[in-house]
């Protein structure tokens, strides 16, 4: 009878793995005081991390500066207490790559009004890059270093070689995400070299931080040369800026409307020359209710995760007149639609996506792609995940380069990285999520999936028979790192392709990023 006890109360486990929150005061009370706290990567007061190892690793790590927290809160003195602010301010810093928790928590003191203390506990930010991805007998390397909070101060860098097959590049980032120590101005930087190739961007933003922001506004410039052989090279060239502004500011909607301009230059030479030159003008709305439900052990393993179950739509167009003073050489029409939805119930999380995007050239249209994804997750027990996916993308008049592909990088273990193409797609995935073992040594998440994937990409023109469909089964190793910026593991899968072509090899081993969906 115990263990009967026992099995029903993992099947009735929250879908939420995270800790219990405290609950909040009445909204409306005045904030009289902010206390910041931040905490190094390893807690060495308790006696699993008193050791030498993480003391030194504490030691190399520069823990964020107070200053670079009180930027990021959406309240301050003097302000009336709202436990939505909290809770929003609680996901932004979370979204942070060098915050891994962050916790606030308030109290009434004697004179009737509130103390609010911000707790947060530092990611590991430097980060060694030396990965090795095999996947449709293709070999990628990477190797460089990276700084994720640059001096505590919230800044990041790296410099990364990277050998993709036969392909070599280099690349610099830089990033602040508090330029010049104004509060949420966002400043990039990124190059990228190889032979024969160099792309340069710089980009200043600042965004819509938060759903009380009236206001978001940017701007970007970048330029990129490539050489596709002797005499024959080619140039591209964007600058463009962006305004936006609220309707109306809330903590359970948004009401947003975007506009921006974009100048794109294109010129190549060779025997053919060819110089393509467009103006758009962009306009956006971001129309989006705010339920947010905080879980665990979706995408990542450990770390808490913030997943928006209100309804969101979002419109854009981009518009390329033909005018002869802006320089266009065609005019050029691109809608989009996408829309979002979530839903959750006892122990079980649904999430649906859609969208829609064409592109009209000179009053042609074409490149038009109509989508469907829906993933759905249940808790069964409280160290296992299962979760299922779907998905179907229906194009037409795709040229070439814009077909759709499906294989081992969208999703299709087992085959090439994109063996199949056409201008329809379909896609279905189950894996069991198995959850072996939390912040082993204080440093790693480790886990196990068995998965099962079938789908296939084929020609409208041709009628799809269940025999066309292509699927693999297999097992997997989960590696995430628990103390680092990003929860997200390194997936290692071994695929068995059902529908194997002769002289395929029988199991195909990929290593990735991040989960399959």
């Amino acid at each position: 009878m115990r263990q009967l006890t026992l099995l029903l109360c993992l099947l009735a486990a929250p879908l939420s793995a995270a800790p219990p929150r405290k609950p909040h005061l009445a909204a409306g009370l005045v904030i009289a005081a902010i206390r910041i706290e931040t905490r190094n990567v390893f807690d060495t007061s308790a006696p699993p991390e008193n050791k030498l190892l993480y003391k030194a690793a504490n030691r190399l790590h520069i823990t964020t500066f107070e200053p670079v927290i009180r930027r990021e809160l959406l309240f301050e003195i003097g302000d009336a207490y709202d436990p939505l602010l909290i809770e929003e301010t609680e996901r932004n810093l979370r979204g942070l790559s060098f915050i891994r928790r962050a916790e606030i928590s308030a109290t009434i003191n004697d004179q009737g009004t509130v103390d609010v203390l911000v707790r947060t506990y530092d990611s590991w930010t430097l980060e060694v890059v030396a990965s090795f991805k095999r996947a449709g007998a293709v070999t990628n390397i990477k190797a460089g270093i990276a700084e994720h909070n640059i001096l505590g101060q919230g800044k990041s860098g790296s410099a990364v070689y990277s050998r993709d097959g036969a392909a070599e590049s280099k690349s610099f980032a830089y990033k602040d995400v508090q330029f010049l120590h104004y509060k949420r101005l966002q400043y990039s930087m990124v190059a990228i070299t190889a032979p024969g190739n160099q792309n340069f961007s710089v980009a200043l933003n600042r965004p819509f931080y938060a759903s009380i922001a009236r206001r978001a506004a940017g701007a970007s410039v970048s330029y990129g040369s490539s050489a596709a052989g002797e005499g024959v090279s080619r140039r591209i060239g964007e600058a463009g800026g962006s305004y936006g502004i609220a309707f109306a500011t809330s903590t359970s909607r948004t009401r947003r409307l975007s506009l921006g301009l974009l100048t794109r230059r294109s010129q190549s030479t060779g025997a053919v020359p060819d110089l393509e030159q467009l103006t758009f003008l962009k306009a956006g709305v971001d129309w989006q209710e705010l339920d947010f439900l905080t879980a665990r052990r979706i995408q990542n393993f450990t770390r808490d995760e913030d997943f928006n179950l209100g309804l969101g739509i979002f419109p854009s167009v981009a518009w390329a007149p033909m005018v002869r003073a802006l320089g266009t050489t065609q005019a050029q029409l691109i809608p989009r639609l996408d829309l979002s939805k979530g839903f959750t119930w006892s122990n079980q999380l649904l999430l649906l996506k859609s969208g829609y995007a064409s592109k009209y050239v000179n009053g042609a249209n074409g490149n038009a792609v109509a989508s469907l994804d829906a993933a759905f997750f249940l808790r069964a027990l409280r160290f296992q995940t299962l979760s299922f996916h779907a998905g179907l993308d229906l194009g037409w008049r795709l040229d070439s380069a814009h077909l759709l592909t499906l294989g081992e990088l969208n999703g299709l273990r087992g085959y090439g990285l994109s063996e199949f193409s056409g201008n329809r797609r379909i896609l279905f995935n189950i894996e069991d999520r198995i959850y072996v073992w939390d912040d082993m040594f204080s440093l790693m998440d480790v886990g196990a999936v068995a998965f099962f994937d079938s789908g296939y990409a084929w020609a409208a023109a041709d009628r799809l028979q269940g025999s066309d469909l292509k699927s693999s089964v297999g097992l997997g190793l989960r590696l995430a790192p628990s103390r680092s910026g990003s929860n997200s593991p390194v997936r290692i899968d071994m695929a068995f392709p059902l529908n194997r072509a002769s002289g395929r090899a029988v199991w195909s081993l990929s290593v990735l990023a991040g989960q399959a969906f």
